[in-house]
């Protein structure tokens, strides 16, 4: 787990990258395509970080000398990971507006004075959740890089989304401020309770942050978007995998 203080200014520049994309939107027209090439490199960030780090980390942190039960200790932590944001996603909000861009039509738009609460609870469950990877990373900062990378397109729709349904600047960005700064409680809790509880507990939340990261790329690519360019979805996709790719080989 990263000192409180590194998680502090890590989980801060998370932030400040979420705010930079949500002011990007006043600044230059972003289209669809843009927006699609951003998310895909973001949601191929989230897929290497979790292929990459996580999931190795979670492996060597599980404490089990059993190779099948450590196995299925990281399974289980994994796929509940997965459907956790699966479930939220599916009955309660979208869990990332970056992810679930395409699923945001007019209409919904219009009524997202109705739809706040329930995604903007969902999203600082998310931002917790990136907290904690953060603080899970140790010194690996493809995990840092993926999450940031991730936070920038996360800003910008969400900003957008608001934007089309009429919000004022200033509120826009007290939002997007408000819903990410949980992203710095995230990191500071991860860092504060590292040793109050087992190995086995921390590997199992770090395969499980894993598991959410893997639905977040998934869901991201599905789609619409998918339909719409499948060529700029795949080509950013595999960008995004290969900067964590050679981030976590290179500098880890």
């Amino acid at each position: 787990m990263q000192p409180v203080n590194l998680a502090i200014i890590k989980s801060s520049i998370a932030v400040f990258s979420a705010l930079l994309g949500a002011i990007l939107l006043f600044s230059i027209k972003i289209n669809h395509k843009k927006l699609c090439a951003a998310i895909s490199f973001s949601a191929g960030a989230l897929f290497g970080a979790a292929i990459f780090a996580l999931i190795p980390e979670a492996f060597n942190t599980l404490s089990e000398n059993n190779l099948s039960l450590k196995l299925l200790e990281l399974a289980i932590g994994v796929v509940s990971g997965y459907l956790l944001f699966f479930f939220i996603s599916k009955y309660y909000s979208h869990v990332c507006p970056a992810c679930s861009a395409s699923h945001f039509d007019e209409q919904t738009t219009k009524k997202f004075s109705e739809i706040a609460l329930a995604l903007l609870t969902a999203l600082s469950f998310h931002s917790l959740l990136d907290g904690l990877a953060i603080s899970a990373g140790q010194a690996d900062d493809s995990i840092f890089a993926a999450i940031i990378t991730h936070k920038f397109p996360e800003g910008l729709a969400l900003a957008s989304l608001m934007y089309s349904a009429n919000y004022k600047k200033g509120k826009i960005i007290s939002y997007v401020i408000g819903v990410e700064l949980i992203t710095i409680i995230g990191a500071v809790a991860g860092s504060l309770f590292n040793g109050m509880v087992s190995p086995t507990i921390l590997g199992g939340l770090t395969a499980h942050i894993s598991g959410g990261f893997i639905f977040l790329a998934i869901h991201a690519v599905h789609g619409e978007m998918l339909k719409h360019h499948t060529r700029l979805v795949t080509v950013s996709l595999i960008f995004g995998i290969c900067l964590i790719f050679s981030v976590h080989f290179l500098f880890s």
